[in-house]
């Protein structure tokens, strides 16, 4: 099992450990939940559902009559969020249904960017939403090329801590398993899918301490700290932390799309 990996437990922990002190995923969420337009009756299909977070903000849109599948392929994450997220609306499963073709949303909060190739799987979702249904996703402008605007403090851009993590690297670093396409080109594809894209933008501030605390989530220092434990690899990063001005932030753009399928 790869240490590293989502499939990790140690991943799962540190991913939750950050979603209790942070508030990142939780406004990423609810943008997403009210940008994706949940009717109270809806069938909605999270994919790539992690531990629950994007269901738990859709939670807030539903009606009782509504239902959630959460789709996870991690053992850890789904077992983690089947933990924490009790409630009758929701169910779990590691893949999803074969028979299952009638879902009123598709929900994917911060991770579509890790589906390849993208056409596929936009495809694959078109053919599962009903008429008029809806694919709702959102993913950090980073992702798409496009640079952040600096924050405050010495360190507006939240450069310094990666640097000094680059320099204690302890082995080198894999080739980078992000998919970039451009806002443009995920408008495209997912037109050539049959889906008709709206996009939209939401722009928070980042903290150091948050930075700090979503490195140390294993997956996001993979490339510097390739098979370190998770703990030993969050002890190298409060180290350097100590050493950066910890007053900074910087300002974090999501870019999010509802993608809307044709009546007919």
């Amino acid at each position: 099992m790869n240490p590293a990996g989502w499939d990790h437990p140690d991943t799962a922990r540190y991913y939750e450990a950050f979603c209790r002190r942070h508030a990142r995923y939780r406004n990423a969420n609810r943008k997403l939940a009210v940008h994706a337009r949940i009717g109270k009756k809806d069938r909605i299909l999270d994919f790539a559902a992690g531990t629950g977070r994007t269901a738990e903000a859709a939670l807030a849109q539903l009606g009782p009559q509504g239902v959630i599948l959460c789709v996870e392929p991690s053992p850890a994450m789904r077992a983690a969020g089947m933990a924490r997220l009790h409630d009758r609306r929701v169910s779990w499963d590691h893949q999803i249904p074969e028979n299952e073709r009638s879902w009123d949303r598709i929900l994917c909060g911060a991770a579509i960017w890790q589906l390849d190739p993208l056409q596929d799987w936009f495809c694959g979702f078109a053919r599962l939403l009903r008429p008029a249904g809806v694919l709702c996703f959102n993913i950090p402008s980073l992702y798409l090329g496009e640079a952040e605007r600096p924050g405050g403090g010495a360190d507006p851009l939240l450069m310094a801590l990666p640097g000094i993590l680059y320099e204690r690297r302890t082995a080198s670093p894999p080739q980078a398993t992000v998919l970039i396409h451009t806002a443009s080109q995920i408008d495209a594809i997912l037109r050539a899918a049959g889906l008709v894209p709206e996009r939209w933008q939401v722009h928070t501030r980042l903290s150091y301490d948050a930075y700090r605390n979503w490195l140390k989530i294993p997956v996001n220092t993979e490339g510097i700290f390739a098979g370190l434990p998770a703990d030993a690899r969050a002890a190298l990063i409060d180290e350097a932390f100590a050493k950066v001005d910890q007053k900074s932030w910087r300002w974090e753009k999501w870019t999010g799309w509802t993608a809307w399928k044709g009546e007919g």
